[in-house]
């Protein structure tokens, strides 16, 4: 309908133009073209998207290709020269070995999603499925349990030192319970329940929003039933944001080797894998770009993150198949 309105205006300007030149004479043009906005939206979209598309270009392909070319490389003291699988070899050595460098980053990383999957998750659906129900004082634990997420992480990191290393001194430094300002095993653990804590209200409110997602229908389906609390969870909430929990398991299991921020925030870059709080993420992180690093270090890295790639490829697909296939359905 506008396209014929355009062209009927269009033949009308025409007219009363070729009128004009015949009366008063002059030379005959075209007169000027309307303006072709898809052009322009063209354009637009084209620059639009060309930041993003050479971000991913330099920052994704680009450093996952030279990763690729590090791996089959060491340094020699003046450059990289061809060296075959030998990186892959001492990555496994690392791994197998009986007191290897990865040994400890892979025990605590194995701790670390344990208690991610076995301890927060479980909370985050349940404190959500709270929230959700709108119990008194629901308000109040929201806002207590999002006000990590308010505030930034390294002012908590700044505070949680100051308490541990100056305000209880007396209780801390007693042996076995000087968590932070020796760093040993418990070191570990205390940032282990920090990142816990900081970490809570991210799934919380992807649980949460997946709860207020459910249809009303289904809802009241259940009450009509005479369900308890404990059976509208169980049948009703937990099949309708299944889904919700495979995708948060899938990326839980890809952080199993890429966590490290809280870490790094307490600890800053002196893990070299003979510290007692390294993890396979804070491992490779201090690796690349930590106090110590040298040029003989990237090859290594290199060679590690594609063997753990290749391992944590195939364990995604397939605990994402076995999770949709036997876990609950909303059916």
């Amino acid at each position: 309908m506008k396209r014929e309105r355009a062209s009927a205006l269009n033949r009308v300007k025409w007219f009363f133009y070729d009128l004009k030149v015949k009366i008063f004479g002059g030379r005959k043009s075209k007169p000027p073209r309307p303006h072709n906005k898809k052009a322009g939206q063209s354009v637009f979209l084209f620059f639009f998207m060309l930041l993003p598309i050479l971000q991913f270009l330099i920052f994704y392909v680009g450093v996952n290709v030279n990763s690729l070319k590090l791996a089959f490389q060491k340094y020699d003291g003046t450059k990289y020269v061809f060296a075959g699988v030998e990186n892959f070899g001492a990555v496994l050595k690392a791994i197998f070995t009986e007191g290897g460098e990865l040994v400890r980053p892979l025990k605590n990383s194995a701790i670390q999603f344990a208690v991610g999957l076995l301890i927060g998750m479980p909370l985050q659906v349940m404190v959500a499925y709270v929230i959700f129900k709108e119990v008194p004082l629901s308000e109040f634990y929201k806002v207590m349990l999002f006000l990590p997420n308010i505030i930034s992480s390294l002012v908590f990191v700044i505070c949680v030192r100051m308490i541990v290393q100056k305000g209880f001194p007396i209780f801390f430094n007693k042996p076995g319970m000087n968590l932070l300002s020796q760093l040993n095993s418990s070191s570990f653990y205390t940032v282990l329940i920090f990142g816990l804590w900081m970490n809570f209200a991210g799934g919380l409110i992807i649980y949460l929003s997946a709860m207020c997602g459910i249809s009303k229908d289904v809802i009241e389906y259940g009450q009509l039933e005479d369900m308890s609390s404990f059976q509208e969870f169980w049948h009703v909430v937990l099949p309708s944001i299944f889904p919700t929990i495979v995708t948060y398991i899938v990326v839980a299991i890809a952080g199993f080797f890429t966590n490290y921020g809280h870490f790094y925030s307490f600890f800053g870059g002196e893990g070299r894998g003979e510290k007692p709080f390294d993890t396979l993420g804070y491992y490779f992180f201090v690796k690349v770009v930590g106090d110590n690093v040298t040029l003989y270090d990237y090859p290594f890295a290199a060679a590690g993150g594609i063997l753990f790639t290749i391992v944590v490829a195939p364990i995604t697909l397939l605990t994402k198949h076995l999770l949709e296939k036997y876990g609950p359905s909303e059916d």
